[in-house]
């Protein structure tokens, strides 16, 4: 079944031609839906999935249940489907914990991110000075084995900024981070495709709320690795674009509900004309009980393309219907995550994708020729790319390993004084 199907970066381009594509399994529903039906379960060190032959929720941990599926569109007939919805659902059982205490573990963090909070302050931002090493030496003491490891793969132009203010110290998390290149040789395809990304690509994502103020930006600018946040005796604050708190800070771990909007672009430059898409945004609701968090969101605008004058023409009959109807057809892309606490104390994870997809003959050429491309070392390079983040990863188990007693003496404390008060 994986070798009928296209590599999943252009199945959305070619999802309306899957549909009647006979040769894969799929499963017909009365509505003409075709879908296919994946579970998954541990299988000793590895983790198996199999196709299914009918929807079940997980009923165990760590089991899993999966759905990719295609519906002709309202206006297609037999002999013409141009134009399907497209949904890609699971459903996963953990018995952990909730993204709600991910939302917590995120609001806690937050606290730590801090320098010596001490004069002399910054007057700009992006200056590395005593506030920057301050908080880096704090990061190697609590966590050595990954700080060795951002040491080796990474060079830090800036870090956070500390700003006095009437209310109190303003932390700006502003960092401007680097790849050491060099240090990726040892996973040569990888060090080889980064090398070609650097010079050619930018992209950057922003969270804003109603008033148009920040609340997270990242970017990615030739090389360069952009984080930027504000925070505000230890809460998450909005922040304009003269990098100024704009509102009230806000503690993550009490909020019960809210909207915000994520704003995404990106671009290459090639032959020295840039190509890419704009205007990528989404609105998001989340919702929060003692039980279960449930995250909406729903793409409300049409992405714009970039392209150099002539070629916009052209790139725009190519993809520009794809687009449109992909932010307006059927309601629009949307997605949702939820997380919520079952009766055996277990945690079921849900997500899932919609979208009405256009058929696009040049596209799916264009979509060939970049797999043909991409598939030849596709394998390798992932495998690289894994290994790159095992090796993050190992390093953070090292240093939570080595934390672990003291957190848990830190809870069994918390514990105590919690039943004292009681």
């Amino acid at each position: 079944m994986i070798d009928l199907l296209p590599p999943r970066q252009s199945t959305m381009i070619r999802a309306a031609a899957l549909y009647s594509k006979n040769e894969i399994p799929w499963r017909d529903e009365p509505d003409g839906t075709h879908e296919i039906l994946v579970k998954g379960q541990p299988a000793d060190a590895d983790y198996l999935y199999t196709l299914a032959q009918d929807w079940r929720s997980p009923e165990e941990p760590a089991r899993f249940s999966g759905v990719f599926g295609l519906k002709p569109a309202a206006d297609s007939t037999p002999d013409n489907i141009s134009s399907v919805t497209g949904t890609l659902a699971g459903e996963l059982m953990i018995d952990t914990y909730g993204i709600g205490a991910l939302v917590d573990t995120l609001a806690d963090t937050l606290r730590e991110f801090h320098g010596d909070l001490k004069a002399p302050w910054d007057s700009a931002p992006g200056t590395f000075n005593h506030h920057d090493r301050a908080a880096m030496d704090r990061f190697h003491r609590q966590m050595p084995h990954l700080a060795a490891k951002f040491d080796h793969y990474f060079k830090f132009n800036n870090l956070l900024d500390e700003f006095n203010s009437p209310a109190g110290p303003i932390v700006l998390f502003n960092v401007d981070a680097e790849v050491h290149q060099d240090a990726l040789k040892k996973y040569p395809l990888l060090y080889d495709f980064y090398r070609k990304v650097v010079p050619a690509v930018t992209a950057k994502s922003e969270i804003l709320d109603s008033h148009a103020n920040y609340w997270f930006r990242e970017a990615f600018d030739h090389g360069h690795i952009r984080v930027m946040m504000m925070i505000r005796d230890g809460l998450l604050t909005p922040f304009n674009a003269a990098m100024q708190p704009a509102g009230n800070s806000v503690a993550l771990n009490q909020l019960t509900h809210g909207s915000y909007r994520t704003l995404a672009s990106g671009q290459i430059t090639s032959l020295a004309m840039n190509f890419g898409l704009a205007n990528i945004g989404f609105a998001t609701h989340y919702r929060r009980d003692a039980d279960n968090v449930t995250f909406v969101n729903r793409m409300d605008a049409v992405p714009q393309l970039i392209a150099p004058p002539g070629v916009h023409q052209m790139m725009d009959l190519i993809a520009g219907d794809f687009l449109r109807v992909l932010a307006t057809g059927n309601g629009g892309l949307n997605t949702r995550l939820t997380s919520r606490l079952l009766p055996n104390g277990t945690y079921d994870f849900a997500g899932g994708a919609t979208a009405q997809l256009n058929y696009s003959p040049t596209l799916e050429l264009l979509a060939r020729i970049g797999d043909a491309v991409a598939q030849e070392h596709n394998d390798q390079v992932r495998a690289e790319e894994r290994a790159f983040f095992e090796e993050l990863f190992d390093a953070f188990v090292a240093d939570y390993n080595d934390a672990r007693p003291a957190i848990i003496a830190l809870d069994s404390d918390r514990d105590d004084r919690q039943e004292k008060s009681k």
